[in-house]
């Protein structure tokens, strides 16, 4: 009878704490996005610093993927700055957010120019060597506000594949298949197979999750997005293209899928916890198990079942012996696929694994 009630009185109080939380955060708002520069590769380090008269200035920063989040902050009218030594510093006014929403904006900053006079007392140069031949040509990659949206990260892979050609090795390099940003690289397709230049595709890694051990005809995947690509340059059966964004090594063997944008800019209300339709995490960064504050997962939940970009969600568990939820973290949905979605993990109390649940804020 004692433990009866012990139990159900620390039920009660997670509740109460889960209430108390909820309201704290209804009447709130904040901002997360992911800054590029003009290539299309993320930037980290990047300050962005929200202000307004409700807050004093308050800096945060961008992770290794160009993503940065907010604290919560008050209805009202905001400017927000995004600035790296190196490139113009990008200023937004006047931008609303409302209670108990999240605004996604997403930004692309530029080299910043210089000018400078030179003036020359030394003799006249000897006569000019000759010309070198001519670079190779550089990406025509232009990025549309779309193109902003956060292509690194893990997802569920779909039933049916989307490859259109695998990365074979290095252009000028048969023999190296660790490949970066601004590399040259061979792909198995080209004109026969539809490839065009001027295109860009994802790069993708195939990943086994779940337990392996089961027969071949039940194992499950998942992929993981490695890179950013544009083609250059097709012949029959093979093309070139160059490596304008990697998330991570690259290596022979990957495939290339058309990219799919995302918008750059919109809200989210903020909502409640939908305890009682969770989702289920499948699995972390190249499979792993288990994650926390800052890393990536991937839910059983998409576009199909109606998951957003931006979208807050509650990470839970249930009380043992009982069916009510016991809160273990908080996060956001930075990338949507249509029968899975990939979700930053922004605060967490425990480890958080395969198999937890997931209420969506709706």
């Amino acid at each position: 009878m004692t433990r009866s009630i012990i139990v159900r009185t620390c039920a009660a109080a997670v509740l109460i704490l889960q209430a108390v939380t909820a309201a704290a955060q209804s009447d709130r708002a904040r901002v997360m996005g992911t800054v590029i520069d003009t290539s299309g590769g993320a930037l980290p380090g990047v300050t962005v610093t929200i202000s307004g008269s409700l807050i004093a200035p308050t800096p945060v920063f961008t992770d290794e993927r160009g993503r940065y989040l907010t604290p919560w902050v008050p209805p009202g009218s905001y400017n927000i700055s995004f600035a790296l030594s190196g490139f113009d510093t990008r200023n937004v006014t006047g931008v609303l957010v409302a209670a108990g929403e999240t605004l996604v904006l997403d930004q692309q900053l530029t080299l910043a120019t210089f000018s400078e006079t030179v003036e020359v007392t030394a003799p006249a140069p000897p006569p000019p060597a000759p010309p070198k031949p001519p670079p190779p040509p550089k990406p025509k990659v232009k990025p549309e506000p779309e193109l902003l949206a956060s292509v690194c990260g893990p997802r569920q892979a779909p039933e049916f594949s989307l490859a259109r050609a695998r990365v074979v090795s290095h252009r000028d390099d048969p023999g190296r298949q660790l490949l970066g940003p601004g590399d040259y690289v061979r792909l198995d397709a080209g004109d026969a197979q539809g490839i065009k230049a001027g295109e860009t595709f994802v790069i993708r890694r195939r990943f086994q999750t779940g337990d392996r051990n089961v027969p071949k005809k039940l194992q499950t995947f998942g992929d993981q997005t490695v890179g950013l690509v544009q083609i250059m340059e097709t012949q029959p059966s093979t093309s070139n293209a160059i490596v304008v964004y990697a998330c991570a090594e690259i290596l022979a063997g990957d495939t290339i899928e058309p990219y799919v944008a995302q918008p750059a800019r919109f809200t989210v209300p903020d909502g409640k916890p939908r305890f009682d339709e969770p989702a289920k995490i499948a699995f972390g960064d190249y499979g792993r198990t288990a994650a926390g504050n800052g890393q990536m997962m991937v839910i059983d939940r998409g576009l199909m079942q109606g998951v957003q970009r931006g979208q807050k969600l509650t990470i839970f568990r249930r009380a043992a012996g009982s069916d009510l939820p016991v809160t273990i973290g908080e996060g956001v949905i930075v990338a949507v696929r249509p029968d899975s979605a990939t979700m930053l993990i922004d605060r967490a109390t425990d480890a958080i694994v395969v198999g937890d649940l997931v209420a969506l804020h709706r």
